[in-house]
């Protein structure tokens, strides 16, 4: 018997409301619209059986007046969420004599995790005789403070509570404060240890924390780490209502390699997933975007992968997808990479060239044909210097490396032709380039906003995302800062790269963010847009698959920084609910407001 949730003042939910998911051009379709509670309708406990409720929650995080974002859609799902609902089935496949629910809930979306919400999961989890689980999923630096929050007010109710991504992973004293208010801390990947940890709450003996202890030792920036091998590792489980939260309810994610071989000082990666590059089994993929799109509706996706290109199993990848497409023709994909592949196709020599020109011109050629529409790649800087800063180097051109002080200004100049040579190569196969900018290097100086907005914009980037520079925890840029007194500002929920929380030795911090913000006033000019939208995005050589999503995200770029919201960390509509609000900055005043406790271990404050 299927029992509901009543409506009434703990249990949050609205009427639902819906638009019927009406299939657009290429795959692109129009958001459904709705409100409902993400654990609405679940059964009860069956007689004599044990029954695990795990909610996997995405905390948001909290905006500079205090609330907490969130929006009626998303236009990024998240992959945590959909890979930790595959371990959860997978789970309860191996083990038939208990019943697993999982309830996905990325409060970006899904709503907020306010105290009324906290009560009814309680509440509900008590009636129905199941066995509540917390899992506060895929943490980064920015979202710690409140995740940290949410997951103290369910230890209020006597609940267990598990806590993982990179920031966790990364960063020990967080570990340590979580431990002494008996949170669970999961660090690093979580596809081995996640059933472990299941079979030991229902032992009644979890631990404090859990770590990959089988699988193959691989080297990361400064040590060797234990990382699973994920050939055969379950694959991301759809969930049809969490796809319906987001302006494109056709559009999912998966990852088919993990880690990245580069030593790049700005990122966790390489320290949390290793340098090794461990791939899925390429069969096994195929087959999963197969039932996506048969079974989900699934008609975009992004592969998060760090770099696709180094994945050892791309071209297998590729193929069957290429397979795929002669009867699923509108199956489309965006992808993450380096700049090497283009950078050596784009190369002129005599044919057939060399193997590394062969092997970048197969790569952007089979990826197009596999319906590639777009590809992300991190441009960080014009400046050689702040390239060799960021330990960056593959992005120079060889003769370059390590080199570039010797002759500054050629090298800035061939730094400039090699990314324009990558936007041209994969502009002429039909493929629509997005890059990533920094803006905050020592090297930055007054006007470096608007001038990598104007570089960008000449050597035909068609989407462009910047950041600040900033020293998360688990990266080389972090050990710098720390070591050097750097940080000026301690309150995790500001390393968002939209703050700056270094001392720079030109601008100050608030000089620092308005050159970010003018980089994106600069490249997301009103007369850009209108010129997109007048010609459908008509840039030589793209596919129209290609030309509809870079329109498409011209127009959400322009609005959400308008809007004053980070594209890849905001939505459309956004709805505010002054009731949840931040209420603690430190380890220890989050402590002693929900659990009314001083433990005995913790760092000063949430920070550095």
């Amino acid at each position: 018997m299927r029992r509901g949730l009543r409506r009434g003042p703990d249990s949050d939910i609205s009427p639902p409301m819906r638009w019927s998911p009406a299939r657009g051009a290429r795959g692109f379709a129009r958001p459904i619209l709705h409100e409902q509670r993400p654990d609405h309708g679940l059964p009860a406990r069956r007689r004599d059986r044990q029954t695990l409720r795990v909610y996997f929650i995405k905390p948001s995080r909290y905006d500079d007046d205090g609330s907490v974002l969130r929006f009626r859609w998303g236009v990024i799902p998240n992959n945590t969420l959909i890979a930790l609902a595959g371990l959860n089935e997978a789970y309860a496949q191996a083990r038939p004599e208990v019943d697993v629910q999982t309830v996905l809930w990325d409060e970006m979306v899904d709503g907020l995790i306010s105290p009324q919400v906290v009560r009814s999961i309680h509440a509900r989890g008590e009636a129905d005789g199941v066995e509540v689980i917390v899992g506060l999923a895929g943490v980064q630096t920015n979202q710690y403070p409140r995740a940290r929050d949410v997951g103290l007010q369910f230890k209020q109710l006597g609940l267990p509570v598990v806590m993982g991504g990179f920031h966790v992973s990364s960063h020990e004293p967080t570990r340590e404060f979580l431990r002494s208010v008996g949170i669970v801390s999961v660090i690093g990947e979580a596809d081995d240890t996640w059933a472990a940890l299941l079979d030991d709450h229902r032992r009644g003996a979890l631990q404090e924390s859990y770590r990959v202890t089988d699988g193959v030792r691989v080297k990361t920036g400064a040590a060797d780490i234990t990382v699973p091998l994920i050939q055969h590792a379950p694959l991301p489980a759809i969930d049809d209502r969490y796809a319906t939260r987001f302006f494109n309810p056709t559009f999912s994610t998966i990852d088919t390699s993990r880690g990245c071989p580069f030593t790049c000082s700005y990122c966790s990666v390489k320290n949390v997933m290793g340098r090794t590059m461990r791939s899925r089994d390429p069969i096994r993929v195929i087959a999963w975007m197969r039932d996506a799109y048969d079974q989900h509706g699934i008609r975009n996706l992004l592969v998060v992968d760090d770099d696709f290109f180094r994945n050892p199993e791309w071209d297998s990848i590729l193929r069957g997808m290429v397979q795929l497409r002669t009867t699923r023709p509108d199956l489309a994909f965006v992808i993450q990479t380096d700049i090497e592949a283009a950078a050596d196709a784009g190369l002129e020599a005599r044919e057939p060239g060399t193997r590394r020109q062969q092997h970048g011109r197969r790569f952007v050629e089979l990826a197009a044909a596999a319906g590639c529409f777009e590809v992300f790649m991190g441009f960080e800087s014009f400046n050689p210097a702040a390239l060799e800063y960021t330990q960056k180097f593959h992005n120079e051109e060889p003769q370059d490396r390590r080199k570039s002080a010797r002759e500054p200004d050629a090298a800035v100049a061939r730094l400039k032709a090699r990314y324009r040579r990558v936007v041209d190569v994969w502009h002429g196969a039909g493929v629509g380039v997005h890059c990533g900018y920094m803006i905050g290097f020592p090297f930055d100086g007054e006007g470096c906003g608007k001038e990598a907005a104007l570089n960008l914009t000449e050597i035909g980037v068609d989407i462009a995302t910047f950041f600040i520079h900033t020293p998360f925890p688990g990266t080389d840029d972090h050990e710098r800062a720390v070591a050097r007194g750097l940080v000026v500002n301690h309150d995790f929920n500001d390393f968002d790269s939209t703050h700056m929380v270094l001392q720079h030795p030109q601008l100050n911090p608030a000089e620092i963010e308005r050159e970010y913000l003018d980089a994106y006033r600069h490249f997301y000019t009103w007369r850009r847009l209108a010129w997109s939208l007048a010609t459908f995005h008509r840039v030589p050589g793209l596919t129209t698959t290609s030309r509809a999503g870079m329109m498409s995200q011209q127009v959400y770029f322009t609005y959400a920084t308008r809007r004053g919201w980070h594209p890849m960390m905001g939505g459309i509509w956004r709805v505010r609910d002054p009731q949840v609000r931040r209420r603690a900055v430190s380890d220890r005043e989050a402590a002693e407001l929900y659990l009314g406790a001083r433990p005995a271990s913790v760092t000063p404050a949430a920070a550095a």
